[in-house]
């Protein structure tokens, strides 16, 4: 896996976010009650790439609204070997639709910005391999009032996020 293709999940986050790549409990949800996706998701993903050592670590959260939009705010963390710790910030405004129990969303715009070390962006320029649209969609294993498991269509991995408690 490769740095191109694991930042796609950022923004899908959301949808296909992650608590620590949890096993796949189901393949097949019994019902989906669309309504239960409505609010705010905290989602959080590890992944390293092998080859390089790399490490990089999503936190991200995302609010599903009824209307097929959706926005979020998140940290991109970025560990290689012999370098300092990276981390972006990164915000998203996309639109969801969804399908049966087919989750799909397309970003309008993805802004990342380097927090932790500015003076090494020119150096790295990951802001140039960083995505600006994501399209992404994944198949529901389990939606809750609570959780939300979905599976990638394009990367098959299964990614998990927590409903976030609002004050009333």
């Amino acid at each position: 896996m490769n740095l191109i293709k694991v930042l796609p999940l950022f923004s899908v986050l959301p949808l296909l976010a992650a608590s620590f790549s949890m096993p796949t409990v189901a393949e097949q949800v019994k019902t989906i009650n669309k309504s239960d996706l409505y609010g705010s998701w905290g989602c959080q993903h590890e992944v390293e790439e092998p080859n390089t050592k790399m490490t990089i670590k999503v936190s991200y959260n995302i609010n599903y609204v009824k209307n097929g939009t959706s926005n979020g705010v998140g940290a991109l963390l970025f560990k290689v070997g012999g370098m300092p710790e990276l981390k972006y910030s990164a915000t998203d405004s996309s639109t969801w639709t969804l399908e049966g129990d087919n989750l799909t969303i397309k970003s309008n715009d993805i802004n990342f910005k380097n927090v932790s070390h500015p003076e090494l962006e020119a150096l790295l320029n990951l802001k140039q391999i960083l995505p600006t649209t994501i399209n992404e969609s994944g198949k529901i294993l389990e939606l809750s009032k609570t959780n939300l498991k979905v599976k990638s269509t394009s990367y098959g991995e299964v990614y998990s996020c927590l409903k976030v408690a609002t004050a009333s």
